[in-house]
């Protein structure tokens, strides 16, 4: 009669001892006990682990899926990459004049709605000489009408050159 094979222990369930797990993860023994009292690496039994579990816990916590909450150095490493790609990204578009410091655009805006409180301002003073002797209410609206559209025109024209003295402005007084 011919001897029956012995059973042979899959691979992925193979149990081994903490010698030769550290040998096949290429660390030390300490430091597999390390990441065992950490709760990263789990036993089966005192100093044993099976292989496929022990190595897929040992990737995750290499990738940084822990479960304490901590943030992975690679996964901290990435967000300072796009961090600092952002940054780069804003200041080009800041030197192409497609985008402005909200100091900037807050001085401009306000010496355009500066001048055109001025403007609103003085209409009664302008047209009041003009129009006390008319009488004839559509000269009144239309000449009214003209006097706010102009102040309005001022509001209404973006340009650009505006923000880049800003900036120059800005630029010189900070070195003075």
């Amino acid at each position: 009669m011919a001897k029956k094979k012995t059973e042979e222990t899959k691979l992925h369930e193979m149990v081994v001892g903490t010698g030769e797990l550290a040998a096949v993860i290429g660390k030390s023994d300490r430091w597999i006990r390390q990441l065992t009292s950490d709760g990263i690496l789990t036993q089966v039994s005192r100093g044993k682990y099976v292989l496929s579990d022990a190595i897929q816990d040992y990737i995750k916590h290499i990738e940084g899926e822990s479960s304490d909450g901590k943030i992975s150095y690679r996964d901290e490493k990435a967000e300072h990459e796009r961090i600092k790609k952002e940054k780069s990204a804003l200041e080009l578009a800041e030197m192409q004049g497609k985008m402005h410091r909200s100091e900037h655009v807050e001085a401009v805006m306000n010496d355009m709605l500066g001048a055109f409180r001025q403007r609103i301002r003085a209409i009664p003073m302008r047209l009041a000489p003009e129009l006390v002797a008319s009488s004839d209410l559509s000269v009144i609206k239309g000449r009214l009408s003209a006097a706010l559209d102009e102040a309005l025109a001022e509001l209404a024209d973006y340009d650009p050159e505006l923000f880049r003295r800003e900036q120059v402005r800005n630029d010189s007084d900070g070195d003075a």
